[in-house]
């Protein structure tokens, strides 16, 4: 059975049309990822999953019912505008949070308690929510959307302006939840966390589902046709390969290169060389997700990728 699924939903906003009708499913048990631009319809989309707004069109279903008769317990929600209560005492806030999801008061307590060891927090439960810093707060907020174990985890965003030790420990922290048998669905605009955490994705774009399937088929999909180069000096103009290559991306000492159809990869390496260009290294390199999103929503190329 899909975690959740989604038929013919659309919502429009006045003249602005949020989510055009879109089907799309989502695996149960893992995390499946949500990208998309500002303003493509994510959060509209997440907004109708939890039934906050309905749609105009279609339905949602979660875990084979539909959202108006879904058992609210079932999802965990982490926003992307966080909504702490400052004046609450950080053990007090989460037990809250799981009564209002079910969770008997002994549960809530040792769960709060646990959850704020888990993340480093022990000690800071009998402080206000307002005396921690923005990295604890944002930890909070994960554990209030996890506390009660949901079986559905819509997190929007929750990397962002995160140090590299505690987007380790977000990482951690929803494996466990899907080995504890979440389904998690993640929206972020960091293409590298969606590489490590991600089985699916499904990119949308002006309220369209523009790209779906498992990362790796995608991944090598849209691969096939780059290369990577590391050089120290010499490489050419960009202008200068525009017969070989349809998208170029340079850095001080390195370039990824997307190759025209018909070209070959030593076509663009002998034509460097000749330019006197002093390559260190250089190999056919599989399409990174940032690269693919790049394409896909830079170039409109739409629906006709989507599988």
């Amino acid at each position: 059975m899909e975690a959740l699924s989604y038929r013919g939903v659309s919502k429009s906003f006045g003249e602005v049309r949020a989510v055009k009708p879109l089907d799309l499913d989502v695996p149960a048990g893992e995390i499946f990822g949500l990208l998309g631009p500002n303003g493509a319809g994510k959060t509209t989309l997440m907004r109708m999953t939890l039934g906050i707004i309905l749609p105009d069109s279609g339905f949602v279903e979660v875990l084979g019912r539909k959202t108006e008769l879904a058992d609210t317990s079932a999802f965990g929600y982490l926003p992307e505008e966080r909504g702490l209560y400052p004046k609450m005492k950080v053990q007090e806030l989460l037990e809250f949070f799981g009564r209002l999801k079910g969770l008997s008061g002994a549960d809530a307590r040792a769960r709060a308690k646990k959850s704020l060891e888990r993340v480093g927090l022990g000690e800071w439960g009998p402080h206000k929510v307002e005396e921690l810093s923005k990295g604890m707060q944002q930890k909070v907020q994960l554990l209030v959307a996890l506390l009660h174990k949901p079986k559905v985890a819509i997190l929007d965003e929750p990397f962002s302006g995160l140090d590299p030790v505690n987007v380790e420990l977000f990482y951690e922290v929803i494996k466990e939840a899907t080995r504890e048998g979440a389904t998690v669905v993640l929206s972020t605009h960091q293409m590298e966390q969606v590489e490590q955490l991600c089985r699916h994705i499904a990119l949308i774009n002006k309220g369209e589902v523009v790209l779906r399937g498992e990362v790796d088929d995608i991944r090598r999909r849209y691969g096939a046709r780059d290369i990577s180069v590391e050089f120290s000096d010499g490489l050419p103009p960009a202008s200068e390969l525009d017969a070989l290559v349809q998208d170029a991306r340079v850095e001080v000492h390195s370039a990824r290169f997307t190759m025209r159809e018909g070209v070959k990869a030593r076509d663009v390496l002998s034509t460097i060389l000749a330019k006197g260009c002093d390559v260190t290294r250089f190999e056919e390199a599989q399409a990174s997700m940032r690269d693919i999103f790049i394409r896909v929503v830079g170039q409109g190329e739409g629906a006709a990728h989507a599988s």
